[in-house]
């Protein structure tokens, strides 16, 4: 992919995400170049939030944990890296449970493109922290929303999906159904953090 078909296909993901999916999906890229996406974006979204944290100093209501993470960037992307699997694997067989005939290979693909265009906006959000503080917290916002937005129309476009309400309520109980098991197993392994007094 040449810069020139990067940018093609990040302004195709802003205006119909649907179609840059299956454009991206029919590269039938290797499964090597896409371990080699994962690891490369999930590298650079830990050094961006290690420059940040050196750059800026942590809010007050800030945790603990968090801003030890974004001082220790190669465990931040080892959790990334873990999230994105996680989020492939859902995206993939929740989707299949329902129907869809996606596969994980597209499935991480698509997620690790999700990655890369959020690492866009967090570039633009540590620039624009150094100029209007109070605009890149809203465009902190404006990334979540971009996630679930990116989200639901590549799983659509993943799984062939027509119904954008019956995939956000998908979402929406995958998500929940994954954090309350993932805080089941995490109090089983006694990582829970500290609730302060």
């Amino acid at each position: 992919m040449s810069f020139n078909d990067f940018k093609a296909l990040v302004g195709l993901s802003f205006r119909d995400p649907q179609v840059a999916a299956h454009l991206l999906m029919r590269q039938n890229w290797p499964i090597q170049a896409r371990w080699m996406a994962l690891l490369a974006a999930v590298s650079v979204s830990a050094l961006l939030a290690w420059l940040a944290s050196a750059m800026f100093a942590a809010p007050a209501e800030e945790s603990v944990q968090v801003i030890m993470l974004s001082q220790q960037p190669m465990v931040m992307a080892v959790m990334q890296m873990v999230a994105i699997l996680l989020a492939a694997g859902l995206m993939s067989g929740v989707g299949r449970m329902f129907g869809g005939q996606g596969r994980f290979e597209d499935a991480l693909l698509l997620t690790v493109w999700i990655e890369v265009l959020l690492l866009l906006v967090q570039a633009a959000q540590l620039v624009l922290s150094m100029v209007l503080p109070s605009a890149a917290g809203l465009l902190g916002i404006a990334a979540m929303v971009l996630f679930l937005w990116l989200t639901v129309q590549f799983t659509k476009a993943l799984h062939g999906f027509r119904s954008t309400l019956k995939v956000t309520m998908g979402l929406i109980g995958t998500a929940i159904g994954a954090g309350f098991v993932l805080s089941i197993l995490a109090a089983a392994f006694g990582i829970m953090p500290e609730i302060p007094q």
